[in-house]
């Protein structure tokens, strides 16, 4: 936060030096100079008025210096905070990375949420979990309108070649995907359609992470190519192989591609994974295990200790 400096004006003071002590008698001044007038007794000496140091006005923060402050803010999990610095430096949504960091702190860190069109936020304290205050506060205020949609279809419009944008809109229906919360008039057909256009331009343009190839294979594993969603969740895997969730679903396609050793390894990985992060899935996994070697003709249920720390 950038501290606002005060500049005062040093004004100089006037210093009376004393009278000098006086070691020779006065020459006689000269017949022709005249006395200077004395001054009046009512007249009042002349002061010089000062003027009251005004402080200078704090110059506006950079759209730069604001995205750094909302990091930092989001680091402090501050987030209702962030969502206001944000709205209150661009309102009318009109600047592609303010719109994004917002995007970013509606879909994830919200409250509360009113399909997606409305939000609430709140700033954490130290012990406090999001998850747990969700739970709780399920009439907590929505006082901040931010319609992702809209909003990132008209910044679209405005920037073509802006390709952030199309990560952000694909990030934004396969939320709507997974939680049904919004977007009630499209199928999920037209959906995985959506998210599908999307990542694909941003995949094309370097925009891709671990989550984004995930969430296209399970597009496409959802959709029943399963052989497409292989190299997407393999993909994943390589970016970030300790997400237990890309494991799990690459062992479901090879499961359905008949190639079952192959999905054993991977389920075995996953519940792993699972496993250190306490996950309900671990079970799942687990079952799964249990159903291939079935299939793969194993005599035994296979030990407890290859799916378990």
């Amino acid at each position: 936060m950038l501290q606002r400096r005060l500049l005062f004006l040093l004004l100089p003071l006037s210093l009376s030096l004393p009278a000098l002590a006086q070691t020779k008698p006065a020459a006689p001044k000269p017949a022709a100079t005249k006395a200077a007038p004395s001054k009046s007794a009512g007249t009042k000496p002349t002061t010089k008025k000062t003027t009251a140091s005004k402080p200078v006005p704090a110059k506006p923060l950079t759209e730069a210096q604001v995205l750094q402050q909302a990091s930092d803010l989001m680091l402090e999990r501050k987030y209702e905070s962030a969502f206001k610095l944000l709205n209150q430096f661009d309102p009318r949504h009109r600047r592609p990375a303010i719109a994004l960091k917002q995007t970013e702190l509606a879909l994830n860190y919200y409250l509360r949420s009113r399909e997606l069109e409305g939000f609430g936020f709140r700033d954490l304290a130290p012990m406090e979990r999001l998850d747990s205050l969700r739970a709780k506060y399920t009439r907590a205020a929505i006082p901040y309108p931010f319609a992702v949609e809209p909003i990132l279809l008209n910044l679209k419009k405005r920037y073509p070649t802006n390709y952030k944008l199309d990560r952000a809109l694909a990030d934004y229906y396969y939320q709507v995907l997974q939680c049904e919360c919004a977007e009630a008039e499209k199928s999920p057909k037209a959906l995985m359609a959506l998210i599908s256009r999307y990542y694909t331009t941003a995949h094309k343009h370097g925009l891709g992470d671990f989550l984004s190839y995930y969430a296209m294979g399970y597009v496409r594993m959802s959709q029943g190519r399963f052989a497409e969603s292989v190299p997407l969740f393999k993909r994943s895997i390589a970016l970030r192989s300790t997400y237990p969730l890309a494991h799990f679903n690459l062992a479901y396609s090879y499961n359905e591609l008949k190639k079952l050793p192959e999905a054993r390894e991977e389920v075995l990985t996953a519940a792993k994974l699972f496993a250190d992060e306490n996950s309900p899935l671990k079970d799942d996994a687990e079952f799964m295990v249990q159903d291939i070697d079935r299939r793969l003709g194993a005599v035994t249920v296979p030990n407890k200790s290859e799916v378990k720390q």
